[in-house]
């Protein structure tokens, strides 16, 4: 027997529906899934022999709904929310105004008032808040899953401890935070309901409650992060065909963040006397490499030796390491060259020349245990907070080395558009790393922060060297 495979558009003319009728019911989610094959190009295939088994099987007939409907033959499904409604004068002795919109097969109206009352802009005021409230109202649940069904199913699975096929996609960083957020704090709150049920104003009380200074509380800056992820669930059951058509979340706005306190940040010759008192190689030499590139931690754990041009005299950025995974850089800028100077890079060379002389291209310029890259946060536990307590700093990290750099370039007076570049801040479509465009400037900056280095060293070397002869000079004799 010849096995007769129909396209969609075939199956959408014998059935008299649309294609997006049967493109719905592909999702095996759906009450009357339609059994189908997907050739390896993406294409969806249908076995005659499998679809008259099909029909036979169900009850009656597949019937598929009219535009627009809330209850459509039977079938749950959910309503459409996105309707203006037109607004017409009636009326031969007093005109009205009037607003008309579909409700499945039917045109429903609902009279805003006399012409004569009200004038054009206050009954497009009306119509608007009238749709608003058609909109919102919801005749059947549909088949919307829950809040926890849907973690549960797309997000994270509890058996076998993998995440799902929307967090797998994100970076490690991300999927681990967005997990706990859904689960330590939406789906407490969140988990029994139902997506569709949900409303804006709901969901802004939630947010915005969670918000303030008492203990338990957290930042605005939390609660809009938690917003995203919350927003970004919506979406994707929107896409999955969750029963959701609505993204409420969209909606949402928190209150104009009060004035915080302005963090501490590190001087420059807290940094340089910092350096002055680590004593691995290793930990030294990354405490440099932020100073003079203003890289982001995991950029500094991804560093190879073959990502240092030599000849060229800088630094491609393309790795970066968290806890063990090496990802891609935070953004597309992230993909970027860094120029350094001569003494930088002749540094750089006398520190894998005394403690890493035959290490492979392909090797960690900051190696650390069992073959991995060193432990940027044990360092700066065990190693540098502590010389920074005895300095009177309290509160350093390694991403103040980044704020750091960003303020001698902005001291300096070097272009924004270099400052964007070394950082690699902003999202540009243009990959700058093997381009030489704007390398005279880039020196010029690392030249400007070589500068300003070496002047705080000389100045914090000079007052330990007076400190010294001070110390060492006899005292005098109080006899008489």
């Amino acid at each position: 027997m010849v096995q007769v495979l129909l396209k969609v558009a075939d199956l959408a003319g014998i059935w008299n529906c649309s294609r997006d009728d049967i493109y719905r019911r592909l999702n095996p989610s759906h009450p009357q899934f339609i059994p189908h094959k997907r050739l390896p190009s993406g294409d969806v295939r249908f076995d005659e022999q499998e679809l008259v088994g099909y029909l036979k099987s169900t009850d009656k007939q597949v019937r598929f709904p009219v535009s627009g409907s809330s209850v459509r033959e039977g079938v749950k499904m959910t309503r459409n929310r996105d309707r203006k409604g037109s607004l017409l004068l009636r009326g031969r002795m007093r005109e009205f105004w009037l607003v008309q919109w579909l409700e499945a097969s039917r045109r429903l109206s609902h009279k805003l008032g006399w012409r004569d009352e009200v004038n054009a802009s206050q009954a497009e005021r009306a119509r608007r808040q009238w749709m608003e409230k058609i909109n919102s109202r919801r005749d059947v649940a549909g088949d919307s899953v829950t809040f926890e069904g849907f973690f549960r199913e797309h997000y994270w699975h509890e058996e076998s401890s993998q995440y799902g096929d929307e967090l797998s996609t994100k970076k490690p960083s991300t999927r681990r935070d967005m997990k706990n957020a859904i689960l330590q704090v939406l789906l407490p709150h969140w988990g029994k309901r139902n997506m569709d049920s949900s409303r804006t104003g709901e969901i802004q009380s939630f947010l915005a409650g969670k918000i303030g200074h008492e203990s338990g509380k957290v930042s605005r800056q939390t609660a809009l992060k938690w917003k995203i992820y919350l927003s970004s669930m919506f979406t994707a059951a929107i896409r999955l065909e969750a029963g959701v058509t609505r993204n409420t979340v969209r909606g949402v706005k928190l209150a104009a963040a009060e004035r915080e306190e302005v963090p501490a940040c590190m001087s420059v010759k807290q940094a340089i006397e910092i350096l002055g008192k680590l004593d691995d190689p290793r930990h030294r030499i990354a405490w440099q490499l932020a100073m003079w590139m203003g890289s982001r931690c995991g950029e500094l754990r991804g560093l190879r030796w073959s990502s240092v041009r030599w000849e060229e005299g800088s630094v491609v950025i393309t790795e970066s390491v968290w806890e063990g995974h090496s990802t891609l850089p935070k953004t597309r800028k992230g993909y970027r060259r860094v120029v350094l100077t001569p003494n930088q890079i002749d540094a750089l060379r006398k520190y894998k020349e005394q403690n890493y002389p035959i290490a492979g291209p392909n090797e960690w310029v900051l190696p650390g245990k069992r073959g991995r890259p060193i432990d940027m946060n044990r360092v700066m536990t065990h190693h540098v907070r502590p010389v920074a307590q005895t300095l009177g700093l309290e509160g350093v990290h390694w991403h103040a080395l980044r704020h750091l750099n960003y303020t001698i370039m902005l001291d300096e007076n070097v272009d924004i558009a270099t400052r964007k570049d070394r950082l690699g801040h902003a999202s540009d479509d243009v990959n700058l790393i093997y381009s030489h465009a704007g390398d005279r400037a880039q020196l010029a900056a690392s030249h400007a922060i070589e500068k300003r280095l070496e002047a705080v060293q000389e100045e914090v070397r000079q007052r330990l060297s007076v400190t010294q002869t001070v110390t060492q000079q006899p005292a005098v004799s109080a006899n008489y």
